[in-house]
């Protein structure tokens, strides 16, 4: 930061602009002189590089700028990277502020540069917080970005200068307005947009959010722009405090922002123009999309304006309306572009019908492109007054109160009220005052202005407006760099009434502003700052055009003359006379006339002045004559009286004028100024020396005819021989001379009678001249008169002689002249009396010789053709000659000659004939009947069509029937002549046409091949009805050329049609040509090239290989039409092709001396950086120039101008300095191998490895790497053949196609061989030997042992494979299997899932495992029952624990009591939560403070990642509970069936095989702990139900189930599939799910109050049992009863019974502990499972038993039922039986593989339940994202730098806490049953979840446990998922407090009246009655408790529990 100390530098030498250079460079030479004591540096040229701005100032107009005289002073930049952006006025201290791209100026008033502080650029990064990355720089790569001036505001209250810039999130920093130069404060608060795009407004203005003050804030427009994370955090609307730029409210209920919704934020882009303070409101002008939902695009933009009440600190009372600026024809400008307010004056006033001084709001708009934003030149003003801007909001918003609209329409704005309601009629009630309530209002009714004024091809920029006398104006910069200045007259008409240039073909930027005094305008584009005058009254000349110019502020100075503002005028106020103003009625002075007006120059006299007005009285007047001195004047009547100079004074009149004029001034002697003139005119008749000249001469002048003279006085001359003049009035002649009346006008002058026949002498033939003369002066005479000839220059003067007193006889004399052409004029003059001048006149001379003659050769035909006769020429012999001179014989023997034919075109044509065929030659007869019927080719008539005499015939040809030659043959009256060349007829043919395509704006040029197709006059071609126009000079016998016309549509043609004169030929095919879809461009990359282009420039498109021969283009600027230089293109396919960039150079170079003109004068040319050529080296690498690109694609005309479909940005290409190659040392550089390295300058600025080719001689070297000034290439192994007399190869690089630079030479450096001696050789054979021996021997050894290896690995290999193929069809099998019955599973999903009902769920959820709780009872009862001392106190512990304080500290009391243990604490959680379930923004923020506290304890800790990861404390029981609440909906209708469909496909997989009853192993498991280690033979059986027999009672199907079983089903066996080792229980279990597929679980029938009967033979039935007479019993186990034991197969048919009381009972009796078995540990052993058919029990047909049970005590009989449990004491021959069964049984562990089987079959499910809750959607619960933005931003807050804590944070708050909840306990949201084999499958699911969450890779090997290394493989992937999910979530659009808390009150809704409020108000109580003193002192301790008196309150709660009075407590 550096304040300027050169300022008069730069005004010294921006002034010398007009200058040459070199006078330049010796200016600045004397300013950096030797000697000098500062370095160079301080030199004016260096602060221009080093700051890029330079400033000027001139007075009076800055003419050595080169400027209009109304710009004063400038500030240009002369780099773009200093663009300027916004400026701000000081209007205390007049300073000018400017804020650019990196840069921040101060300028004094007249622009001089004061101080300079650099903004940027800076490291930054989109996702940076605003106070900067700090540790997060270490994961986010920050780049030097540029920062944008985005607000530039000063602050007059506080004397800051507010500027916010891109960087940074938008933060703004506060810089001191004394001087800027301080560093400044800086608030991290993101404010504005962070992008160069994207819009920001701000201004300050005031508030009212409390009653006692009102303040200035901030208020800020930002566009969204969803760069990073954090701008989900900036609002759209804010108002900001002007001390940190925080909110200037921010509390849970008030937040003075608006958001855009979420949903829309991304699309729905709000760009702010304009904002400003009216009256109590806050105005916004925005421009946004017609409709904010996606597919309405097309209606495109609209122009609205939005306010919100000073005095709403929630914004509750945004609106928004619609403002429209119409023009004549419905044309509709939409995109308003600046806007301004100011008080209206008396005449705008007026039309508005408002007061005056009341505020208007006037708007520039301009048209949209179609439907985007983007505007196009075609602009408009509109006016609107704010009262009639308030009263449409006014009406806006009655009709939403009112119930006349129904939607508020205001959906894209967060936090809706009323559901985006309006009011139901009458519901609303008298409001008088609507800022008071809220209700965000999108207006229906626009507020609708006729546009005052219009600009066609004008794009308007910006607005400033000013205001002077009665007038109001404004100030319209466009976008071409001039500001239009307009006379708001009315509403309805505006005066555009002048211009001020200021920065041509630069758009004028919307800050534009005028000074404090309103006298000068202050301007801003993206390089210049200009300060102008608001007026040019100077520039008018005269009081017409001073008031006719409807300036308002210029008024004419009368007694000054001049135009002037009012305060330059002296006496201005006194007399209005003196000022006259525009628009005041007032007429100027004016000099009506002089009497007289002209005099003679040696004449005196007086001359009266008329004047109106009267002139003001009591002054005196004098009259100036010119230079003469002032004469005094005498006032009359009328005027003024002035006697005329004397002649001593008067000036000289020229020596070729008459006249002279000198200005009548009248001068004043209060101001001794002319204040009014006119011309006056002294005149000098006797400088006319003709008499036509003197008669006709301004001044009345007189000719004398025998004086020869020109007098103003007649009395000088004979009147008799005066001839008046025409401007002498005919009262003066009769008055002075009466005389003269007779000869008045040049009438009676003597001159010449014009001749009937032209004047013809022949060239050298004697002839005498014979003039007659009108008005013949009587005393002329032949002696007098004589006349002079002028020919060629050459005079002659010939005696003459008067005849009949009329005419005039020249003598007889030759004329001739030397110029070769037929006719030559010249001039013959009569004089008398020596000098007296009679008049002139004009004569032809002519040769017959030339006239007779055509090309040089003498034609009879032309000679004597009747056109020539005038000429009387003939022909003579062999030549054309003056008939005079040639003899009669002569004549009378001279014929005319036959024809001759000298050229014939064309020469062939087509034997239809038709072909126009032109002879040219001479003697082709006189008319057009000599040739008729003479002309033949060969014997075929050519019909005559034009002639031309004698020189020129037109014939058509005729038709012949074959090819022939023939010669031509014409005759006249004469003979006929044959030509010596032959014409030839030929037959045309046609053969093909090519190409097949092209576009549908034709231009394609096509190819017709064939013979004989150049032939003929004229070739026309058609392609269907379409001309194909035919390019002649591309033609020839074999092929001509064509370019297609435009088509109307996409067509294919199937006929051509060439046709030659009369020959019709034709091609027929049905794709001979098809008419394509134009050609469109989508993307050209890259974006760069060097200047030599060449570079390979991808263009992607549509339609491309419609076009043959593409072409790019570039232009000459970015506006030309101009193109600079073009390159072919090459087709790849339909949407690709190349093109190698156009060079450039001549526009370098010229950019280069522009270059220096801009670094040592002012900016011209580009606006990229340019360079200067200092000591031939360039002083700036890094310039660039943009330029315009196109292509040339037939006759396309959208891709040659791509501006109008793409963005600027994508549409040009940035040229950069050619890269450079340094040539090797020497030429000639060794190469050792390996790599080349080539080196040189800006190598990969605008290039890449594949723009390169470096070629070694014939070579390639292969291209590794390319930098900035390397090159590494990989040469050929070896030496490629050379190419100079060392035989060295060429080192070549070629960079692009147009770039080839000469490197030099490479030599190889090749080893050098030895020379071995022969010896040598013969011990290197020996050794050779004996190595190979020895190899070959231990080859041998290590095959035979390898044999034997291979052999054992053989072995192995095929056990192995054995294994793997049995695991592999195992799987197989079993995911076939479960894919059938998941289909079947999927497909019943929809109809039912057994989901939990809200109230079941949340008691499942807080109380897991109570069934019965005093909440539940039915609320509705204790309401209506009378009240009683218990609800009362309830009532007031209930406003206790609404209070937050009350709240807090009762929880924080609580725990920290040693006796409060953990399950007091969770019950507590659950208790609070039912409690606060119908007020869940009360509970968030609860919640929230809660989790506050936690997380300021926990980062205190060693181990901060380890908060929440526990149920420890209240808080994170809340959580779990909290979170339960908000995920219902989302987990029941969106996640909800993923868990469901893995939880039932691990049932039914587990279920497909065996499953041990007892000790719950399952062959089919993902948990090892449950994992049946044993072989056991199964087969699965297929039994149908039937249930139709009515001898059995029916099972109660309606009693029991929700949904219906349709009577048909049940009247038909229904099919199950169980297995032969499924217990009876198992496969009744089973029958039961078959029977209620996804039906309630707890609407089921218990499976012990059914029976099983197998049903066989007729009518036979057998109820089966786990246990019966018929169990088996071995080595003191009994097994239990499965399918096998009773021999049932496959088709069995089976029936489920009620099973009566005592039955039940009974088996009840036999084994009390049926699930005891699984606490044995150890090998479990297999029993024989052999079926039991006939053993013991007859099952004869027809027989129907029920098997007794058994009496044994179960502690007498253990039972197993699949693996009979090893028992530690057995003794002799058990032990013995146990040991050989051991040592037949397989390995337990390899039965692992079937974890693998499970896990391969269920991994779809994994994985679609993983997706689903890890997966971001439009459903997903804000809750989520509220919870997550909370820890980051505590993390944000304690500075915690580790990723992991807060990833740990986010895992034990959502996934760890809640997911694995569900996941464990899938009954907690479903009705289902939870079997613990199925328990211990989800646990492994529940394992691999934790292991997803946690960051650090875990080393697993294989002692690790099955439940980590089973999903091993899978963890990275869902990793991935957790960390994309917890990103997603991030980079959503923060959820605002306003959209949090209308999510928490629709879940209010939902909780109402589903548990017993006072029964857990009760139950709370009890801690309350437990910990009462603490409770009491903590609230005393607790300052805010204390306050309120909140321990005091608790004991009346105590004292109405106890029935006491509470005045009594």
């Amino acid at each position: 930061m550096t304040k300027m100390d050169g300022v008069s530098h730069f005004k010294f030498y921006l002034t010398l602009r007009s200058h040459s250079f070199p006078v330049l460079l010796i200016i600045l030479g004397l300013l950096i002189r030797p000697g000098s004591s500062g370095p160079p540096s301080s030199s004016p040229l260096a602060q221009i590089d080093m700051h890029g701005p330079s400033s000027s100032s001139s007075s009076g107009g800055g003419g050595g700028l080169g400027l209009e005289s109304a710009v004063l002073s400038q500030f240009v930049t002369l780099n773009e990277t200093y663009a300027l952006k916004h400026l701000a006025l000081d209007s205390l201290s007049g300073r000018v502020y400017v804020g650019a791209i990196n840069r921040l100026y101060e300028l004094d008033p007249n622009l001089r540069l004061e101080a300079t502080v650099p903004t940027g650029p800076k490291l930054d990064n989109p996702n940076c917080h605003a106070s900067g990355c700090g540790t997060d720089a270490e994961t986010t790569e920050v780049l030097l970005t540029n920062n944008v001036n985005k607000v530039l505001l000063v602050d007059g209250g506080s004397r800051t200068l507010i500027s916010c810039g891109s960087v940074s999130q938008g933060a703004c920093h506060k810089y001191n307005l004394t001087n800027i130069t301080l560093p400044p404060e800086f608030a991290t608060h993101a404010v504005a947009a962070n992008d160069e795009a994207s819009s920001t407004f701000a201004f300050v203005g005031p508030a009212k959010y409390n009653a006692w003050a009102t303040q200035n804030v901030l208020y800020v427009g930002t566009t969204f722009t969803n760069l990073g994370d954090y701008r989900h955090d900036v609002p759209a609307i804010s108002s900001r405090n002007l001390y940190n730029f925080d909110y200037a409210e921010y509390s849970f209920a008030k937040q003075s922002m608006l958001r855009i919704d979420v949903k829309y934020r991304d699309h729905f882009l709000v760009k702010y123009v304009y904002g400003f303070n009216a009256s109590d409101f806050a105005y916004f002008m925005i421009v946004q999309k017609q409709s904010y939902l996606h597919g309405f695009e097309e209606q495109g933009y609209v122009s609205r304006l939005a306010r919100t009440c000073i005095t709403d600190a929630n914004y509750d009372s945004y609106t928004e309306v619609t403002l429209q600026c119409n023009g004549n024809g419905n044309v509709n400008f939409n995109l308003v572009q600046d806007a301004k307010i100011i008080p209206a004056r008396d005449d705008l006033a007026r039309s508005l019908g408002i007061k005056k001084g009341d505020l208007v709001l006037v708007a520039v708009f301009a048209q949209s492109k179609g439907i985007t934003n983007e505007p196009q030149p075609d602009s408009a003003v509109c006016i609107y007054s704010m009262h009639d801007i308030e009263a449409k909001f006014t009406e806006n918003i009655h009709m939403c109160f009112n119930g006349s609209v129904e939607n508020r329409n205001m959906d894209y704005i967060s936090g809706p009220i009323l559901d985006g309601k309006c009011y139901e009629p009458g519901a609303a009630g008298n409001i008088p005052d609507f800022c008071d309530v809220g209700l965000k209002i999108s207006g229906a009714i626009p507020i609708v202005r006729t546009a005052a004024i219009r600009f066609q091809d004008v794009l308007l920029s910006s607005i400033a407006l000013a205001s002077t006398e009665q007038h109001t104006v404004a100030f319209a910069g466009t976008s071409q760099g001039v500001i239009k200045k307009l006379l708001l007259s009315s509403v309805h008409r505006v005066d555009h009434y002048g211009d001020i240039e200021m920065d041509p073909g630069y758009a004028i930027l919307p800050d534009t502003t005028l000074d404090p005094s309103g006298r000068y305008i202050y301007s801003i584009s993206s390089n210049k700052v200009l300060k102008a005058r608001v007026e040019q009254c100077e520039m008018h000349q005269n009081c017409s055009t001073c008031l006719s110019s409807h300036d308002p502020y210029c008024g004419w100075c009368s007694l000054e003359k001049r135009c002037t503002v009012r305060a330059a005028c002296k006496k201005a106020l006194s007399s209005s006379p003196r000022w006259l103003a525009f628009g005041s009625g007032q007429e100027c002075i004016s000099f009506e006339r002089a009497q007289p007006d002209r005099i003679p120059i040696n004449q005196v006299g007086l001359v009266m002045l008329v004047i109106r007005p009267n002139l003001p009285a009591g002054a005196k007047y004098k009259c100036v004559f010119g230079s003469a001195p002032p004469i005094d004047a005498e006032l009359k009547p009328h005027g003024l009286e002035c006697k005329t100079p004397s002649v001593n004074y008067r000036p000289l009149i020229p020596e070729d004028q008459d006249h002279i004029q000198v200005d009548l001034a009248v001068r004043s002697s209060e101001t001794n100024k002319d204040f009014v003139s006119r011309a006056f005119y002294y005149y000098n008749c006797s400088r006319h020396t003709r008499c036509r000249s003197c008669v006709k001469a301004s001044w009345g002048c007189n000719w004398c005819l025998y004086e020869n003279r020109c007098v103003h006085d007649t009395t000088v001359c004979n009147s008799s021989s005066i001839i008046s003049g025409e401007k002498v009035a005919l009262l003066h002649m009769m008055h002075q001379n009466p005389a003269q009346m007779a000869k008045h006008g040049s009438g009676f002058c003597p001159r010449f009678r014009t001749p009937s026949e032209p004047l013809l002498i022949p060239n050298n033939v004697a002839k005498r001249l014979k003039l007659e003369v009108e008005n013949l002066p009587r005393q002329a005479n032949h002696a007098d008169v004589h006349c002079i000839i002028v020919i060629e220059g050459s005079t002659v003067k010939v005696p003459a002689k008067i005849d009949a007193s009329r005419f005039v006889l020249c003598d007889e004399t030759t004329l001739s002249y030397k110029s070769q052409q037929g006719e030559y004029e010249g001039t013959v003059t009569v004089m008398w009396k020596q000098n007296h001048h009679l008049d002139t006149m004009n004569f032809t001379l002519y040769k017959c010789e030339i006239l007779g003659s055509h090309r040089s050769h003498p034609d009879c035909s032309l000679c004597v053709t009747p056109s020539n006769s005038k000429y009387r020429c003939t022909w003579c012999g062999d030549t054309c000659t003056f008939r005079d001179q040639c003899l009669k014989s002569a004549v009378q023997m001279s014929k005319c000659p036959k024809p001759r034919i000298d050229v014939i075109k064309p020469l062939s044509g087509p034997i239809e004939g038709g072909t126009l065929l032109t002879i040219e030659g001479s003697d082709l007869g006189l008319k057009q009947e000599d040739v008729r019927g003479k002309i033949h080719i060969g014997n075929v008539p050519c019909e005559l069509v034009d002639y031309q005499v004698s020189v020129r015939i037109v014939c058509r040809t005729g038709k012949v029937d074959r090819e022939m030659d023939s010669p031509i043959k014409v005759g006249n009256s004469v003979g006929y002549t044959n030509s010596t060349v032959y014409f030839s007829y030929k037959d045309i043919r046609i053969i093909g046409v090519t190409p097949n395509k092209g576009p549908r704006s034709g231009g394609t040029q096509l190819t017709i091949m064939g013979s004989h197709l150049n032939i003929g006059s004229s070739v026309r071609v058609n392609l269907k009805d379409y001309p194909c126009h035919v390019n002649s000079t591309h033609s020839s016998s074999s092929r001509i050329t064509c370019t297609t016309s435009q088509a109307i549509m996409n067509e294919t043609v199937g006929r051509l049609q060439v046709m030659v004169d009369n020959a019709v030929r034709g091609l027929q095919d049905d794709n001979l040509f098809q008419y394509m879809p134009d050609p469109t461009i989508v993307e050209i990359k890259p974006f760069k090239s060097f200047v030599s282009g060449g570079r390979m420039i991808t263009v992607h498109g549509t339609h491309l290989d419609a076009i043959q021969s593409p072409e790019m283009v570039v232009y000459t600027d970015q506006h030309s039409k101009t193109m600079s230089n073009r390159t072919t293109c090459t087709v790849i396919n339909s949407s690709q092709m190349e093109c190698p960039s156009p060079p450039i150079n001549s526009d370098w170079e010229q950019q280069l001396l522009s270059g220096v003109s801009v670094n040592y004068g002012a900016y011209t040319g580009s606006r990229r950086n340019t360079r200067a050529t200092v000591s031939g080296r360039r002083a700036d690498r890094g310039a660039e120039i943009a330029k315009r690109v196109g292509f040339v694609m037939d006759n396309v005309e959208s891709v040659l101008n791509l501006q109008n479909y793409l963005p600027v940005d994508k549409c040009q290409l940035v040229y950069v300095e050619d890269p450079v190659v340094y040539p090797f040392p020497n030429h000639l550089k060794p190469y050792k191998g390996d790599t080349l390295v080539i080196e040189g300058e800006h190598l990969n600025e605008a290039c890449d490895e594949t723009d390169v080719t470096v070629s070694i001689g014939s070579q390639k070297c292969n291209v590794t790497s390319l930098a900035q000034m390397q090159l590494v290439c990989t040469p050929p192994e070896f030496q490629p053949p050379g190419n100079d007399d060392r035989g060295l190869p060429m080192v070549t690089v070629k960079v692009g196609q147009f770039l080839r630079f000469q490197v030099g030479y490479l030599q190889y450096e090749l080893m050098k061989t030895n020379n071995f001696p022969v010896e040598a050789y013969f011990v290197a054979a020996i050794a050779a030997f004996i190595l190979l021996s020895l190899f070959a021997f231990i080859v041998f050894v290590y095959r035979r042992k390898s044999t034997q290896a291979e052999r054992e690995y053989k072995r192995i290999q095929i056990q192995m494979d054995t294994l793997e193929s049995n695991v592999r069809s195992e799987c197989k099998q079993a995911f076939a299997e479960l894919q059938t019955d998941m289909r079947d599973l999927t497909v019943d999903l929809g109809a039912a899932i057994p989901t939990l009902d809200h109230k079941n769920y949340v008691m499942r959820c807080f109380f897991p495992g109570v069934t019965e709780h005093p909440i539940l009872r039915d609320p509705k009862m204790r309401i209506n029952g009378s009240a009683t001392n218990y609800d009362a106190a309830m009532s007031q512990f209930e406003l206790l624990l609404n209070n937050k304080y009350f709240l807090l500290t009762f929880v924080e009391t609580l725990e920290g009591q040693r006796s409060f243990k953990l399950r007091d604490k969770v019950n507590v959680a659950s208790l609070l939560m039912i409690i606060l379930m119908g007020k869940m923004e009360y509970a968030t923020d609860i919640l929230q403070s809660l989790l506050h506290k936690l997380i300021n304890k926990s980062v205190g800790s060693k181990h901060p990642q380890l908060m929440l990861r526990r149920t420890e404390t209240v808080v994170e029981k809340m959580l779990s509970n909290w979170m339960a609440l908000c995920m219902y909906n989302y987990l029941k209708d969106h996640v909800g069936p993923s868990l469901f469909l893995l939880f039932k496909a691990i049932k039914y997989q587990i279920e497909k095989g065996p499953v041990d009853s007892l000790t719950h192993d399952a062959r089919y498991s993902l948990s090892e702990e449950r994992l049946l280690r044993e072989p056991i033979d199964f087969s699965v059986v297929t039994i149908h139900l039937v249930q139709e027999d009515p001898y059995y009672e029916k099972i109660p199907y309606q009693s029991y189930q929700t949904f219906q079983v349709v009577q048909e089903e049940l009247d038909e066996k229904i099919q199950c599939k169980v297995l032969d080792c499924d217990t009876i229980t198992q496969v009744k279990s089973k029958i039961l799910d078959a029977l209620y597929k996804n039906t309630h679980f707890s609407l089921r029938p218990s499976v012990h109050d059914l029976d099983l009967e197998w049903r066989h033979g007729r009518g036979g039935h057998l109820t089966l049992q786990d246990e019966d007479l018929t169990t088996r019993a071995s080595s003191g186990w009994k097994k239990l009863n499965t399918l096998a034991h009773y021999g049932i197969k496959d088709s069995a048919v089976m029936s489920l019974v009620a099973r009566p009381n005592d039955s039940y009972s009974n088996t009840m009796s036999l084994c009390k502990k049926p699930c005891n078995y699984h606490t044995y540990s150890g090998a479990y052993l297999n029993s024989s499972m052999s079926p039991m058919v006939g053993n013991g029990v007859n099952m004869g047909m027809g027989m129907n038993m029920t098997l007794g049970n058994s009496n044994h005590s179960s502690r007498d009989c253990p039972t197993y039922h699949l693996v009979k449990p090893v028992e530690d004491h057995v003794s002799g021959k058990d032990q013995r039986i146990n040991d050989r069964d051991r040592a037949h049984k397989a390995i337990p562990e390899i039965f692992l593989t079937r974890l693998l089987s499970t896990k391969g079959t269920i991994q779809k499910f994994v994985d679609d339940f993983f997706d689903s809750i890890f997966s971001i959607n439009d459903s997903i619960p804000p809750a989520i994202k509220w919870l997550f933005d909370l820890l980051d931003e505590a993390a944000r807050r304690h500075n915690i730098v580790d990723p992991e804590v807060v990833h740990a944070w986010k895992s034990n708050s959502y996934p760890l806490r809640f997911w694995i909840n569900f996941i464990k306990n899938p009954d907690f949201i479903f009705d289902v049953e939870k079997t613990p084999t199925v328990e211990a499958s989800l646990g492994v699911i529940m394992q691999t979840m934790m292991d997803s969450c946690a960051t650090s890779e875990q080393r697993l090997g294989k002692d690790s446990p099955s439940s980590k290394l089973l999903f091993a493989k899978d963890i990275p992937h869902y990793r991935n998922l957790v960390s994309k999910f917890y990103a997603d979530i991030k980079n959503l659009p923060q959820i605002s407090d306003q959209e949090m808390n209308s999510a928490m009150q629709q879940l209010s809704m939902s909780h109402i009246a589903h548990f017993d409020h006072a029964a857990a108000l009760k139950e709370l109580y009890i801690y309350v009655t437990q910990y009462n003193n603490q409770i009491l002192e903590a609230l005393e301790m607790e300052p805010y408790c204390k306050k309120m008196h909140l321990a005091h309150r608790l004991e009346n709660c105590a004292c109405t529990l106890e029935g006491e009075e509470t005045s009594l407590c």
